[in-house]
């Protein structure tokens, strides 16, 4: 039975292996106060009446990220579970993108053609780019903002993981938890009525508190919690909720863990765009994440022109949602 993020201290065993979850510490002047709002994940997520309705088969299939080796008949299994997904992607298969000279069929031709992690990416744009799109008042993002940032960052986290990082992550793995990072936004905008938004909104502008932090002190979680518990209810791996819980504090020491590679990616593509509502990015970077990395100043710069390059792949994957 899963344990509440919010009550976890510094780490969790998760199918045997410890995940670790940092927990920001609070303003000194206001640690013992009481949030105004107090809530944990679960009580967040149990009072949303309209989570995020992913297709069972995409989940399956991102689980298997963690499987040791996946063959083309284990991927075309779990996606014949669900008609609706498979032709969404046969029908992008065949559209003017790709401009296949003959029309491919089935998922089988599919996957042989176009390779696992090519599929990854088109079945996470389909089945999450409609419950991604939308607005969110509780954080002033409009619709398709949060989609994509999202995209930006899935593709941002890919790219670093290609390079030569201290770090052994698999590219569809950071693909997923870049795409995934924000999740809890779509949870927490729920939540966040007027008298929420102010005081959150007080908080940063009197305290001076980055977003994630305003979120803990008023209603006693945030969306990265949120997020990361939601990840848990649809057993995802553990190194992906990890990333998504961390990601405004990741995990550097001893080893940088995925948390530190999204934080970056997601730090990068806000610098290049902004537009992203007015808790955007009122957080400052993690300059442990970017040293446990290996990235150097100028090694930022050259990955930042890398993932403005990039804006092709992303209008891609837009499209498909």
């Amino acid at each position: 039975m899963h344990r509440n993020l919010a009550e976890e201290q510094s780490g969790r065993q998760t199918g045997g292996r410890t995940l670790q979850v940092r927990l920001p510490t609070l303003n000194p002047v206001n640690a013992g106060r009481r949030p105004v709002f107090i809530m944990t994940p679960n009580e967040v997520i149990a009072k949303v009446k309209n989570l995020p309705a992913v297709s069972q088969a995409a989940l399956k299939l991102v689980s298997l990220l963690d499987e040791p080796a996946v063959s083309n008949e284990d991927i075309v299994t779990v996606l014949k579970y669900d008609n609706v997904l498979t032709a969404k992607l046969l029908r992008a298969c065949n559209s003017p993108y790709f401009g296949f000279e003959e029309q491919i069929f089935s998922v089988e031709q599919a996957v042989l053609i176009l390779g696992h992690q090519q599929i990854l990416h088109m079945v996470l744009s389909l089945a999450f780019g409609g419950a991604m799109s939308v607005s969110l008042p509780g954080y002033a993002i409009e619709a398709r903002q949060l989609w994509t940032h999202s995209l930006t960052s899935a593709v941002a986290s890919e790219i670093l993981v290609k390079d030569d990082l201290p770090i052994e992550v698999d590219p569809p793995v950071a693909f997923t938890a870049g795409l995934l990072h924000d999740m809890g936004k779509l949870v927490l905008n729920q939540v966040l009525d007027a008298e929420r938004r102010s005081a959150i909104r007080l908080c940063v502008a009197q305290q001076h508190l980055p977003s994630d932090r305003a979120e803990k002190e008023i209603l006693g979680t945030d969306h990265c919690e949120v997020g990361a518990r939601l990840l848990e209810t649809w057993r995802l791996p553990a190194e992906i909720v990890e990333a998504v819980a961390n990601h405004h504090h990741p995990v550097s020491a001893p080893l940088p863990r995925l948390s530190a590679v999204v934080h970056v990616a997601d730090g990068m593509v806000h610098l290049l765009d902004s537009n992203l509502g007015w808790l955007c990015y009122t957080g400052t970077a993690d300059e442990q994440a970017n040293q446990a990395l290996g990235i150097t100043a100028e090694k930022f710069e050259a990955m930042k022109l890398h993932i403005h390059s990039s804006a092709d792949q992303v209008e891609q994957f837009m499209q498909l949602a």
